[in-house]
């Protein structure tokens, strides 16, 4: 099961950084149409109780196969809780992002591009190692909230040996046999959200030391 939480939620939390990054790009570097949607979108997941969300790719995948599984259904794989996960906690990874985002001046895109830089290679370049450390704090934050979910795992795990620490806590403490197991998955869960709160917060202070670094240089 703690493998399982680690397989999980960082496949989750690494799409949600990808994910995140790209939107707050779109939100705040150009004009699409529409793009202010997309953090509505994103951000409405936080209002969906998680047995609602879980209920709702049940229904939503119901019969689908996995390719090359030999017809293994996609509701009773794994891959549907990391899916889950990732939706789940992706309004986390954009706000941290959107707020990386926030701190860079266009004008270092700008100047890149007057330097002969193509757009790619500008935000592959310049952007996302700027964004760094939003883009850290934001996968830590995802994958410790992810590591205790409950609600949308109890919907959607299928078999024992698929277990996160989350289904393991709720299935353990449900005899007086399995108290000792859930009591230290419990331990765990909690020094695990105890780390990823004090590296989030030792990231972000980092952060806004150096952007005061930068303002007083300037």
């Amino acid at each position: 099961m703690i493998w399982n939480t680690a397989l999980y939620c960082g496949i989750a939390a690494t799409l949600d950084v990808v994910i995140a990054t790209a939107i707050a790009y779109l939100m705040l570097r150009t004009k699409v149409p529409g793009r202010n949607v997309l953090d509505f979108t994103v951000t409405i997941a936080l209002a969906i109780p998680g047995v609602v969300l879980g209920i709702g790719y049940l229904r939503t995948f119901k019969g689908i196969e996995l390719p090359f599984t030999g017809g293994e259904l996609f509701t009773s794989s794994w891959i549907i809780i990391a899916v889950a996960y990732t939706v789940r906690r992706l309004p986390y990874a954009l706000r941290s992002c959107v707020a990386a985002l926030q701190q860079l001046h266009v004008s270092l895109e700008e100047a890149a591009e007057n330097l002969g830089a193509s757009k790619r290679r500008t935000i592959l370049r310049v952007v996302v190692p700027l964004m760094a450390g939003g883009m850290l704090a934001g996968f830590i934050t995802s994958f410790m909230t992810a590591a205790v979910e409950l609600s949308t795992t109890i919907m959607l795990v299928s078999a024992q040996n698929d277990a996160p620490m989350s289904y393991g806590i709720y299935l353990y403490l449900q005899s007086a046999a399995g108290r000792g197991p859930g009591a230290a998955l419990r331990v765990l869960a909690v020094l695990l959200v105890a780390v990823g709160t004090y590296l989030s917060y030792r990231v972000l202070g980092n952060r806004a030391q150096n952007a005061r670094d930068v303002q007083r240089m300037a």
